[in-house]
């Protein structure tokens, strides 16, 4: 039988779980998005009474939310951790790599013959602008969620 801790009972043990995996098993189906590409957990945080100590203390903490990471190249570490609902995750998310498009919410339009800057949050588009470039379209996107304060992560133009 397995010996039980209490830690099981509490409602974000499975998020820490599924963070670990992410991180650390090789054979985690989420692992090429996170441990693959170098998404670590910060050895401050590694076990669980560490990490929930220090999540607790977070801004906005509720079993109910999200933990996210602020910038999604940086891995699970102190100041880069928030609680957030689900719209607020999906939109700091980083972009996919599906398609031809390089960048999230820029997206080139045959229709118009001209590149598309977008913004989306709880499913409406807050912004659409047609823009004659890829790059003038990341950095109307851009100033957009800076202007308005959206979660939605700032990316950089690469070329």
């Amino acid at each position: 039988m397995k010996k039980r801790y209490g830690n099981e009972l509490h409602p974000c043990y499975k998020k820490w779980q599924d963070m670990v995996q992410r991180c650390e098993n090789p054979n985690h189906v989420s692992y090429k998005n996170y441990g693959g590409r170098g998404i670590k957990i910060h050895p401050e945080l590694r076990a669980w009474k560490d990490w929930i100590s220090y999540v607790e203390t977070l801004e906005n903490y509720s079993s109910e939310l999200s933990l996210d990471r602020l910038d999604n190249n940086v891995g699970y570490q102190k100041g880069n951790l928030r609680w957030v609902t689900m719209n607020v995750q999906i939109a700091n998310q980083r972009f996919s790599g599906k398609g031809f498009n390089k960048y999230t919410g820029v997206n080139y339009s045959i229709t118009h013959n001209r590149w598309v800057a977008r913004v989306t949050f709880e499913g409406k588009t807050l912004m659409s602008k047609i823009c004659y470039s890829e790059e003038e379209a990341l950095k109307v996107r851009n100033q957009f969620i800076l202007e308005n304060n959206l979660p939605h992560t700032i990316q950089t133009f690469t070329g």
